[in-house]
C-alpha cells in the first residue's frame, strides 16, 4: 500500500510531494523531498492507504529543463527536506505545486510524469 511516483521519461526526475499533517500549525501540510527517480523508474513516498486522501506535488529533471508543477505555492529548498508548508530556506526557490486527489478505497496510487 501506499504512494508511488513513476518516471515515464528518459531523465533523471526528482520529486517533492506535501500531504496533510495536522500536526504543522494553522496550515496542517507537510512537504517532503526530494526523491530520486531515475528514467522509467518508480519510487515510493508513502507507506500506508493512499486513499480518500488530497496530495500536492512538484517534479523536475535533473537538467531544470521540464516540470511538473501547478497553481500552489510553497518554498522548496535544493537539498533533503521535510518541512512544514510554510517553512523555507535562504536556499529555497518558491515553486507551484499541483493537487491531486486519491479515491476512496484506494490502497495503492501512482502519478505518472511523462514527457
Amino acid at each position: 500500500m501506499g504512494l508511488y511516483f513513476r518516471n515515464a521519461t528518459g531523465d533523471t526526475v526528482f520529486v517533492a510531494y506535501a500531504y496533510y499533517s495536522p500536526g504543522c500549525g494553522a496550515v496542517q501540510w507537510s512537504k517532503k523531498g526530494w526523491y530520486r527517480i531515475g528514467p522509467n523508474g518508480t519510487v515510493k513516498v508513502f507507506s500506508g492507504w493512499a486513499g480518500d486522501g488530497k496530495y500536492f506535488f512538484f517534479a523536475e529533471n535533473e537538467r531544470r529543463t521540464r516540470s511538473w508543477g501547478g497553481p500552489f505555492y510553497t518554498p522548496l529548498p535544493s537539498r533533503a527536506f521535510d518541512w512544514c508548508w510554510n517553512t523555507g530556506s535562504t536556499d529555497s526557490r518558491t515553486l507551484g505545486l499541483a493537487k491531486f486527489e486519491v479515491g476512496w478505497g484506494v490502497l495503492d496510487h501512482t502519478v505518472n510524469l511523462q514527457a
